[in-house]
């Protein structure tokens, strides 16, 4: 059974402010966005519909819903974040700013993913159904959309509104792929990559001999290769293969491995000329000519056929000796539209070859074209069954002169040459290299920017916008080189890397926002310069942000439940990049791993790095758990994205005041509003000093002792020695320690009439003291991670006979043959040996292959006691089993 779309229901909690309380009340589900808007916000005037901003969000990321029209044709489905969010208008907001509305995730058992749009176009838009777990954006990664400065990824590809993190390397069942008219690749960083192939594969025929010529591409240059292997094997341990390297320079040579344009056409057509047969199968003449025709490609210069052998070519005389045999073949041409044929030539093919072989024939076509190319074999059908000359028509090949390669920038190729032998044998399509870009990079110990391998983030952020990815590329003076750099360093220092071949589509903000994101970072351009906002604690107070000076303040708080660990599936770099999965615990759980959620780290090839940035993502949804907003008029703001602010609002906390200074005199200044104090607390301002004038003025943030005097006043007495305010600058005042509020501008929204919406969030310091200090786990590469290391626990091992050795007629010894049990593989059998009674064992290893143990040392009528144990490869041991 089922569950039907009115058993679910909807999630609607308006969280307007702390002095809100939460009210949840149950929608049915299969609501539209309109409808739900309209009881979200009872009240709301059809007129205030265009402050309005829709946002549905889910595991596949975020789609905003701008038109007010379209709200009655959407309807979510569960599994669906609905956020709701007023900007301002000329009325105040009062106590409703922001809005999350969840469409409810179960229904009888299940646990649904959805995609976050179904009925806009009659199907659903984006998602997919997930098994057994949670889905990140549903719950954690969900709050994390709203409430992270650093968003987490949603890597996209073209065509989809999602791209999993698909493997560039397997090391079996995977294969070179050819993408005509497909993403050209962009490598950063280093990664193990199997190139897409530039040009077509073919064959050719030497002798009887066959080659393949292959030309693959890494991309857009420079490429440092290295570890090329063929599968999982180096190309150093075959024989007969050439190879070609360009790293992808302006001043590369063309490849002459494969120089010009070759399109093969693969047949397999048997050239058969069957006798003529009656009912009963007997031969009664010679048969007609069975053509087998095919086109080449167009403006072709050359054609080229290539013949099989399959069972060699050969007769045998009566005396079973080996003779020459022969078969010939008409060659005939025209061109395409054309009617009449025109003769080429008439193949002979003589051999005495027991073993299949392969021929070829090429020749210059009349004009260049599209033509059609008829064989006929001519021999007649051999029945002699002393005689082998089945002949097949294996491919056609057509060629112009043009250079393989029309692509205006240079491009990292690499050419093959491979003989076909008995170590290769059709498997050139699995070749793959370590690749690593050759970019500009931060050098901070020669304080200058120098051409080298990098796997920095800073480094790759520059080279998306200044590479040769870049159709419009940005000059130096675009970038904020200065914060770049020391971007770098903090990359650097932290260890943070980006490692990934960008083989799909994506914007320039889509690739500088993942990108950024590897180094703890978001991009941003302020119309001039592009840079990035770092999230890292900082010492510099930027503005200060208060009742005085913004309104309509409102706070919210995504209330979730925990997943017990978030899972990462990543390329690993200690394991040849092979996909692999690291489950990373929520920091504190100890328990089974029921309820997992997906994290992506697009770029991220370390273990230890995965897990230190997965927890980093669980410190943030711990220690950043509220959104505050503030609207604050004028165009011109002091902070802005990225920036730290000191807050104060008295609905946060009682003891906060945010008052303009009225007077000063010598150390006692008056407010234009009154605080309360108690004798046994001690309390603080803060204030904003101006620093030097003009275009080179700057403001800090100063703090002040106050002198306790208890009741309530509006006249502070500032104790100790400092800068004292001046009559009109606004003040923080409270607790010591507690007069402001630590928080950093995780967004800003433009309103009506000149305004802006500030989105903050905690500081939080205490996120990275504890990133800083996690030590991972160590990492074993096995498939599960650190969470299911009972799996290659081998089964103890089974006695499969027992033989008794004899010298004369008097046992001396024991063979035991012991079978592998249940479980992962085993490496090793120990079998342990005493006495019955003994107090001593002795112990004997093996070979799991062979399982054979031989005992010595006991005579005839002792009584032995066993037991038997199995060891992995990976020192993972069983249980001992019981004697025996």
């Amino acid at each position: 059974m089922t569950a039907s779309p009115m058993m679910q229901s909807v999630a609607v909690i308006p969280a307007p402010g702390p002095d809100v309380s939460r009210q949840a009340m149950e929608l049915p589900a299969g609501l539209t966005v309109g409808e739900i808007v309209a009881l979200a916000l009872p009240g709301l005037p059809v007129t205030a519909r265009e402050r309005a901003r829709v946002w549905l969000v889910s595991n596949e990321g975020e789609t905003l819903l701008p038109d007010p029209a379209l709200w009655g044709r959407i309807r979510p489905v569960p599994g669906v974040r609905v956020m709701i969010r007023l900007v301002p208008g000329k009325d105040t907001l009062r106590n409703v700013l922001l809005i999350a509305v969840s469409v409810a995730a179960l229904a009888i058992g299940q646990v649904w993913v959805g995609p976050a749009i179904a009925g806009l176009t009659g199907s659903a838009l984006l998602g997919q159904i997930g098994a057994g777990v949670a889905a990140a954006g549903l719950t954690v990664a969900g709050s994390l959309l709203v409430n992270s400065l650093i968003p987490p990824s949603t890597p996209r590809v073209a065509g989809t509104e999602l791209q999993a993190e698909t493997p560039l390397y397997q090391i079996s069942g995977w294969q070179n792929q050819m993408t005509p008219d497909g993403v050209v690749p962009s490598i950063l960083g280093k990664v193990r990559v199997a190139p897409v192939f530039a040009a077509p594969s073919y064959t050719e025929i030497v002798g009887d001999d066959q080659y393949i010529r292959a030309l693959f591409t890494f991309g857009y240059g420079e490429v440092e290769l290295s570890e090329m292997k063929i599968k999982d094997t180096t190309v150093d341990n075959f024989d007969e293969i050439e190879m070609e390297i360009r790293n992808g320079l302006e001043s590369d040579d063309p490849v002459t491995l494969y120089p010009a344009q070759v399109i093969e056409d693969s047949l397999g057509a048997e050239l058969r000329r069957d006798r003529d047969r009656d009912d009963a199968g007997n031969v009664t003449g010679t048969g007609d000519l069975t053509p087998v025709a095919r086109f080449t490609a167009a403006d072709s210069t050359e054609a080229n056929l290539i013949f099989q052998f399959p069972g060699g070519l050969i007769k045998y005389d009566g005396s079973g000796n080996a003779k020459t045999a022969s078969v010939t073949v008409r060659v005939r041409q025209r061109l395409e539209g054309e009617g009449d044929w025109d003769d080429v030539t008439t193949l002979t093919f003589s051999a005495k070859k027991r073993e299949g072989f392969f021929r070829q024939y090429r020749w210059t076509l009349p004009s260049r074209g599209r033509y059609e190319i008829e064989l006929a074999r001519t021999t007649d059908e051999n029945l002699d069954a002393n005689t082998s000359d089945r002949i097949s028509w294996l491919a056609l090949q057509s060629f112009r002169p043009e250079y393989p390669l029309n692509f205006g920038q240079p491009l990292s190729l690499v050419a093959i040459r491979v003989k076909a032998t008995y170590q290769l044998n059709s498997s050139l399509d699995t070749f793959n290299a370590i690749a690593e870009r050759i970019i500009p990079d931060w050098d901070h110990e020669a304080e200058e920017w120098v051409s080298r391998a990098t796997r920095n983030p800073a480094a790759h952020f520059r080279h998306i916008l200044q590479g040769t990815e870049n159709t419009w590329p940005e000059p130096d003076s675009a970038l904020d080189l200065e914060t770049l750099q020391e971007w770098h360093d903090f990359c650097r220092l932290k260890g943070l890397n980006y490692d990934r071949n960008r083989s799909f589509e994506a914007s320039t903000w889509d690739a500088l926002a993942e990108i950024a994101g590897a180094g703890r970072a978001s991009p941003r351009y302020d119309g001039t310069k592009w840079s990035v906002v770092i999230d890292r604690p900082q010492e510099l107070v930027v503005a200060h942000v208060n009742s005085r000076n913004s309104r309509d303040f409102a706070w919210s708080r995504n209330y979730i439940e925990t997943p017990d660990a978030f899972r990462v599936s990543f390329l690993d770099e200690t394991a040849d990049y092979q996909q692999r999965e690291r489950v990373v615990r929520w920091p504190g759980y100890t328990g089974d791993i029921d309820v997992t959620e997906e994290l992506a780290l697009p770029g991220k090839t370390d273990p230890d790095e995965i897990w230190i940035e997965a927890r980093r993502r669980q410190y943030e949804v711990i220690y950043r758990p509220d959104t505050f907003t503030a609207v604050q008029d004028g165009a011109v703001r002091t902070a802005t994205r990225g920036d730290f602010v000191k807050g104060s609002y008295e609905v946060l906390k009682s003891t906060m005041a945010a008052l303009r200074v009225s007077a000063v005199r010598g150390q006692v200044i008056t407010l234009d509003g009154w605080v309360e104090m108690e004798a046994s607390e001690t309390y603080a301002i803060r204030f904003m000093k101006q620093v030097g004038s003009g275009d080179e003025a700057t403001f800090e943030s100063v703090i002040r002792s106050v002198r306790t005097v208890e009741g309530t006043t509006d006249s502070l007495i500032l104790s100790g020695s400092g800068d004292v305010p001046v009559s009109g600058d606004l003040v923080q005042f409270g607790v010591s320690g507690e007069e402001s509020l630590d928080l950093v501008i995780a967004g800003v929204q433009a309103g009506e009439d000149m305004t802006n919406v500030l989105s903050m969030l905690a500081q939080a310091p205490e996120i990275d003291t504890l990133t800083d200090a996690e030590v991972p786990p160590k990492w074993n590469g096995r498939a599960g991670g650190d969470a299911a290391a009972s799996i290659s626990v081998p089964g103890i091992p089974t006695v499969s006979s027992i033989d008794t050795h004899f010298n004369g007629s008097t046992a001396d010894g024991l063979t035991v043959l012991l079978v592998p049990g249940s479980g992962a593989s085993a490496e090793t059998f120990t079998l342990r040996h005493r006495i019955d009674g003994g107090s001593t064992w002795t112990s004997e290893t093996v070979d799991a292959g062979s399982g054979a143990v031989v005992i010595t040392g006991y005579v005839d009528g002792d009584t032995v006691e066993m037991q038997r144990k199995a060891t992995s490869a990976e020192s993972y041991a069983s249980d001992w089993s019981a004697s025996f």
